[in-house]
């Protein structure tokens, strides 16, 4: 079933009602921070909503992470919403992508693998704050530059 864009353009899921399994691809990260290249916020909480409302499986094999149930979704989805809320309140006092995703405290979700994935999905709620196009083409690089200098100060690697 196609459901995206929420993580990428083409995101789909495999769902198996009668094992009530579900391969969620990129549309579930498990502990692991997620990153919207394109898509909405918006798109992937329709999704997620699904996943959980309509689908209700007892399996799910998540694009990253381990194996879970419904409390992967509602933990990502709860992780999105977040962010998309940090991220409204740094844009509303004027501060840019990079500075609100090096100020955001990431609370609950700071043990989460690639916690660096949060400068995409930062600037993923600009973008939507700014009301451009969910595929209009962003500074990837100007992002990537930025995880790359924070990492070196802070001798870390990222593991995107």
């Amino acid at each position: 079933m196609h459901v995206g864009p929420c993580h990428q353009v083409g995101d789909a899921i495999v769902w198996l009602p009668k094992e009530r399994v579900l391969f969620s691809g990129d549309i579930l990260f498990r502990l692991c921070t997620p990153m919207g290249w394109v898509g909405t916020f918006h798109k992937w909480y329709q999704a997620l909503d699904m996943i959980v409302d309509e689908l209700k499986p007892d399996i799910i094999a998540p694009g990253h992470g381990p194996v879970c149930g419904l409390e992967g979704v509602t933990e990502m989805k709860a992780y999105l919403e977040y962010v998309e809320k940090e991220s409204r309140i740094f844009f509303d006092n004027g501060y840019t992508s990079n500075q609100a995703a090096r100020k955001t405290d990431l609370g609950p979700y700071a043990d989460w693998l690639c916690p660096e994935r949060i400068y995409l999905n930062v600037e993923r709620a600009y973008r939507e704050f700014r009301g451009e196009t969910f595929d209009k083409p962003w500074d990837q690089a100007e992002t990537f530059d930025e995880i790359l200098g924070v990492a070196k100060s802070r001798s870390m690697t990222p593991t995107f």
